[in-house]
């Protein structure tokens, strides 16, 4: 028969007690790095380019390009040069381009060159060619003047003139006015305005509050009542390779009619 002393059930006790706490403690999480930061301050200019850290902020001048994660130009802020970035954010002005993966141009900021991006949201006003793989949003206040925009998505809420392709949709709003020598997509949903040349290869669809006027090319047609469409249009036909004689001009013109549904 074996005897055991009170006490050294007591310290066998206490060990496992401390071998269940060990076990359950939470591994220490490492200490998030500290995020660099270059801050050109209000009424400093700087000359040069500017690379590596994680973020920067303008608030002075800058005559130079920007390779680094995150940009915000802030509203006193200009830049005179080339962006690269991750994400970008303009209160103040940017003289030249932008590459980046998503960008948002705020009610004061002004970009004039060309936009490369992901995604991109204009509450302020550009002038230059905008190329984004996903979508451009021009809000309300936004205002573009560009040769070239194309994005699988645009949603028009500003005012815009330019050529325009959206691969997938193009979408205006009720405050929307688009002045175009080319709006072009699969779909093109108008509230707004729009006044130029049209092509919808699927669907252009008119809504009450919605004007199209001008050289209209569609496959089908959509309109509610109070929509209002004007000018001339012909059926969309895709576009084939040609195997009649290099003499053989035919062409359709002849086809167009002029179409008005504004309300009497």
């Amino acid at each position: 028969m074996a005897f055991f002393r009170k006490n050294d059930r007591k310290e066998d006790i206490s060990q496992k007690e401390t071998e269940v706490i060990q076990k359950v403690q939470p591994t220490p999480r490492p200490k998030p790095k500290p995020r660099t930061e270059t801050i050109i301050s209000k009424g400093i200019k700087v000359e040069g380019n500017i690379s590596g850290s994680d973020f920067v902020q303008i608030n002075g001048m800058l005559e130079g390009n920007i390779t680094i994660a995150n940009v915000t130009i802030g509203p006193s802020g200009i830049v005179k040069g080339i962006i690269k970035a991750e994400n970008v954010s303009i209160e103040g002005e940017l003289k030249g381009e932008v590459e980046c993966e998503d960008i948002e141009i705020k009610r004061t900021g002004r970009v004039s060159n060309k936009i490369e991006c992901i995604n991109l949201l204009i509450s302020g006003a550009v002038i230059g060619d905008i190329k984004a793989q996903n979508m451009i949003t021009i809000s309300k206040e936004g205002k573009v003047k560009a040769q070239n925009i194309q994005s699988k998505k645009v949603v028009i809420h500003g005012v815009l003139d330019g050529k325009v392709y959206g691969e997938n949709i193009i979408e205006v709003g009720h405050d929307g006015k688009v002045t175009t020598e080319r709006l072009e997509s699969q779909k093109v949903v108008v509230n707004g305005k729009i006044d130029g040349k049209i092509t919808a290869s699927q669907l252009l669809e008119v809504g009450r509050n919605g004007f199209v006027q001008g050289e209209i090319t569609v496959k089908n047609i959509k309109t509610e009542e109070g929509g209002r469409v004007i000018g001339t249009m012909v059926t969309y036909e895709e576009t084939k390779p040609k195997q009649l004689a290099p003499s053989d001009n035919n062409n359709n013109s002849s086809d167009t009619e002029v179409i008005d549904t504004e309300p009497a």
